[in-house]
């Protein structure tokens, strides 16, 4: 979360805002609301890469600068390092979903859309910061060039793949998080639509889904940890 980081990685979520709010207006009311689903379903990927970035970091760093073998002489239990680390990533993450989600906010407000039109829209990145957490943060602990395998992730799988292999689509983070903002709002565009796919809308069956990945990348993690650095 250095300063720098931050700031570029805030510029870069604040993209489907900065879309909305130059199309949107010249539309009426109902093609704006309409709109707004799509931005936020399909630029959102913006964000994804932002929280890429952070949350392969998170442990990453610390291995890269040799900081590990310290934080090991705390008698801390190695499920107890994983889960403060998943939490740490997704904290970062959400940190970026908010900024980009204010700025979404502001875009509805300035062209009079109204901020209940984007407040569902905030359900979508948090749960995508989530569910990315318990992904990345493993990711970027086990595998040396975890950031291009990321984006390879993002890119191939959840971008082109998961749009025609169904169960691809079902495993897929962002269509997850999409699923819980399908399940809050009332309009979604065809193109949402389209991108949502054979994932079945739903606030708790979202919800439910993510929790399962955390809880597969906390057991992930933590045997990473028992294993490749035990003391």
């Amino acid at each position: 979360m250095r300063k720098g980081r931050l700031i570029a990685l805030l510029a870069l979520a604040a993209v489907p805002g900065l879309v909305y709010w130059l199309v949107a207006f010249d539309l009426d009311a109902a093609e704006q609301r309409e709109l707004f689903s799509e931005i936020v379903a399909t630029a959102g990927f913006s964000y994804v890469i932002a929280a890429l970035i952070l949350t392969t970091a998170t442990l990453r760093e610390e291995r890269d600068a040799g900081t590990l073998p310290y934080i090991y002489m705390r008698p801390m239990p190695r499920v107890s390092l994983a889960g403060s680390s998943l939490i740490a990533g997704a904290i970062a993450a959400v940190t970026i979903a908010l900024g980009g989600w204010l700025v979404l906010a502001a875009a509805a407000v300035a062209i009079g859309v109204g901020f209940s039109v984007a407040l569902p829209g905030l359900a979508l990145f948090v749960a995508a910061a989530f569910g990315y957490a318990g992904v990345f943060v493993p990711l970027g602990y086990l595998v040396p060039r975890s950031l291009l395998v990321g984006l390879g992730y993002v890119i191939v799988i959840e971008s082109i793949l998961a749009r025609v292999v169904t169960g691809l689509a079902q495993i897929s983070i962002w269509r997850i998080s999409l699923s819980i903002y399908a399940g809050i709002e009332d309009v979604f565009g065809p193109a949402a639509q389209e991108l949502l796919g054979p994932v079945t809308p739903g606030v708790w069956g979202g919800v439910i889904k993510i929790g399962a990945v955390l809880l597969i990348g906390l057991a992930v993690l933590t045997w990473a940890l028992r294993r490749r650095d035990a003391l």
